[in-house]
């Protein structure tokens, strides 16, 4: 299977030491899967709908079954001067764009942002997530929730405040890895067709 993930710095595994981040480590031991890591660090959700699609079609197989999984929007809440850099409607249309044209060429999925250590960032943050799970449910495409249960735990942000303030360590990763891989939408999704 192939599998492509589209995102922003978070997907790429920034701040990582062993530079495998949630994507790497929640299919460590999947040899069978070939990953393509396509996470770019500050790309807000308008950077990744205007690429993901030139990027996934050379790596399109009829051969071998495909996904896709995108994860975005920590840039987006963002402040670029005194307002965040996109606002959540245009996330969203982004958003609604990506999913529903990568739907068409395999199964898709998205994976909530993560937490940040800055508050007000934070506080879009939860209300971007929102939006997009009720985005996901009404496309039918499978949503994992990261943002709460990262925010509760703590290593997330705690290594995140040891760094840069937005990207953990490995434990942070692993975290986030773990949540996404007890998810049943992530099994089911990960499986070879």
């Amino acid at each position: 299977m192939r599998l492509i993930a589209f995102g922003d710095s978070m997907v790429a595994g920034a701040g990582d030491p062993d530079h495998l981040g949630w994507v790497g480590r929640a299919l460590a031991g999947r040899r069978a899967v070939t990953l393509y890591n396509l996470g770019v660090r500050r790309e807000t959700s308008g950077d990744i709908a205007a690429r993901w699609r030139a990027e996934a079609l050379p790596r399109i197989t009829a051969d071998e079954p495909m996904r896709i999984v995108f994860s975005f929007g920590v840039n987006d809440c963002h402040l670029d001067g005194s307002r965040p850099r996109l606002s959540q409607a245009e996330s969203l249309k982004n958003a609604q764009a990506v999913l529903t044209g990568a739907a068409e060429l395999c199964p898709v999925m998205l994976v909530g942002p993560p937490p940040v250590v800055d508050p007000g960032v934070c506080a879009r943050l939860e209300g971007l997530n929102d939006a997009l799970k009720a985005l996901a449910a009404r496309l039918r495409i499978p949503f994992i929730d990261v943002l709460r249960p990262l925010m509760a735990d703590g290593l997330f942000q705690a290594e995140a405040l040891a760094w840069d303030g937005a990207h953990p360590g490995a434990g942070g990763y692993q975290r986030m890895a773990d949540l996404i891989c007890i998810h049943p939408a992530w099994t089911r999704f990960t499986l070879a067709d």
